[in-house]
């Protein structure tokens, strides 16, 4: 006489583990997430930010303050746009901004200090955070695009070099380098050994622009500003074309 057994069935859920694998996939989705933005917007900083934004020496006030701010929002506009556009939840950029910084100081930390040997006092990464949390503040208050686009725009550029000026102005400070007036930033060439270097600053110093303009500073920020609301769009563009779209795409094909 043979018996059998009967199939075990796998428990029941409770109520209790309901909510604890519901947080847990929260968890992983919000990790995920972070880290998927932290390596694209370092990405992006790294191919088109390049040495402005490794070096102390490379943060002049003419490209350094063009440059980075102009292709600095475009990710953070492109996760605004799906956070605001999915989630209503107007804290795309400071996500960015955040998580960049992290992965900026962790790469400097990995890649500069323990790998080549280089100071970080010497490859600082630069901040968005403050002009951040103002973009989507000027979201959260305008619920307009091309508001934030103009508004949003102008304050990301025109304040980027005053909101990591503190970090900067220890380098600018006046030395006497064998009986030459240099910058501490202006000596770090003759400490570390470099395939190129920023030779291109001494021309800003002594070009046709500082003649025209006292201070060259205010007028690039201003011009960082307006390059900044255009650039914006781009970012807008990513968000919604290769985001947005193709995962609605999706759902509404699988829920058919």
């Amino acid at each position: 006489m043979t018996t059998t057994t009967p199939p075990i069935d796998s428990p029941p859920q409770t109520d209790k583990t309901r909510p604890l694998l519901s947080r847990r996939w929260d968890v992983l989705l919000v990790v995920g997430a972070a880290l998927l933005i932290a390596g694209a917007f370092h990405i992006n900083q790294m191919l088109f930010a390049g040495d402005w934004s490794f070096w102390a020496d490379w943060k002049d006030r003419e490209f350094w303050p063009l440059v980075t701010p102009s292709v600095g929002i475009i990710i953070p506009a492109a996760v605004q746009y799906i956070t605001w556009d999915r989630l209503r939840l107007p804290l795309g950029a400071t996500l960015c901004a955040v998580v960049l910084l992290l992965a900026q100081w962790l790469s400097r930390w990995g890649s500069f200090d323990l790998w080549a040997g280089i100071p970080l006092n010497f490859t600082w990464p630069e901040t968005f955070i403050l002009a951040a949390i103002l973009l989507d503040v000027t979201l959260l208050v305008t619920k307009s695009y091309l508001l934030t686009s103009v508004i949003g725009g102008l304050i990301w550029g025109g304040l980027f070099w005053f909101f990591n000026f503190p970090a900067l102005s220890p380098f600018l400070s006046p030395v006497d380098f064998h009986g030459t007036l240099l910058t501490v930033a202006d000596t770090m060439s003759f400490h570390i050994g470099r395939t190129q270097t920023p030779e291109y600053l001494r021309m800003i110093e002594e070009g046709h622009l500082k003649s025209l303009v006292g201070n060259i500073t205010i007028v690039v920020s201003f011009f960082s500003g307006m390059l900044c609301a255009a650039t914006y769009w781009i970012g807008l563009a990513i968000g919604k074309y290769l985001a947005v779209k193709p995962t609605g795409k999706f759902f509404k094909l699988t829920t058919d």
